[in-house]
């Protein structure tokens, strides 16, 4: 995949899509070290800054793909031009293995039926390294490639839902956009894709 593909697109309908990205912007939050971006938004928070807005600072979006602006009324959020170049070389993809371990591949109570589906789809807690790896992978590109669905937005960030393929299988992952292109697994299975989430 070449770089131009995150970058110029065709629908489905012959039309050129451009994926202008943009990092959203309020003031006074630093990206990292995370434990002072978190003091720091809750103190902010108390003198009338919105949490959701706070949340969203430092993170990368494709200007079609992004929450509304202003968010409320006394938003101050900006948004800035931001190069694809910046984004490719920040980016990455979080994905604690317990998600696969811990969560999809323990009892299957506990799993919420999660771990028939994967078996189904053939693999076993044998597999949760590699699994890992295609989880990170395609969520990573299909951020990149501004094919990602906003989904939840509240004090703790934006939700999105990715397509991921296993096995000729696709399904929604669950992920959490951080700042600087971080995108970090929440749920490894949403629904199916032939399903409204």
């Amino acid at each position: 995949m070449s770089i131009f593909e995150n970058v110029i697109k065709i629908d489905s309908n012959d039309n050129i899509i451009f994926n202008n990205w943009i990092e959203w912007e309020h003031f006074g939050i630093p990206n990292k070290p995370d434990f002072l971006r978190q003091i720091l938004r809750f103190l902010i928070a108390l003198s009338g800054h919105c949490l959701m807005c706070t949340a969203l600072d430092g993170c990368f979006f494709v200007e079609r793909i992004m929450p509304k602006q202003p968010i409320h009324e006394k938003c101050d959020c900006k948004k800035k031009p931001v190069s694809f170049y910046k984004i490719n070389n920040l980016a990455q993809a979080n994905m604690p293995i317990e998600k696969l371990s811990k969560y999809i591949f323990s009892n299957d109570q506990n799993s919420k039926g999660k771990k028939s589906l994967f078996e189904k789809m053939g693999y076993t807690k044998d597999d949760i390294y590699n699994l890992q790896s295609q989880f990170k992978s395609q969520a990573l590109n299909r951020y990149l490639s501004g094919n990602y669905i906003l989904k939840n937005l509240d004090n703790y960030g934006q939700r999105v839902a990715i397509k991921i393929t296993l096995n000729n299988h696709s399904f929604y992952s669950g992920w959490m956009l951080e700042p600087e292109g971080t995108i970090r697994n929440t749920t490894p299975f949403g629904g199916w894709v032939n399903e409204k989430i």
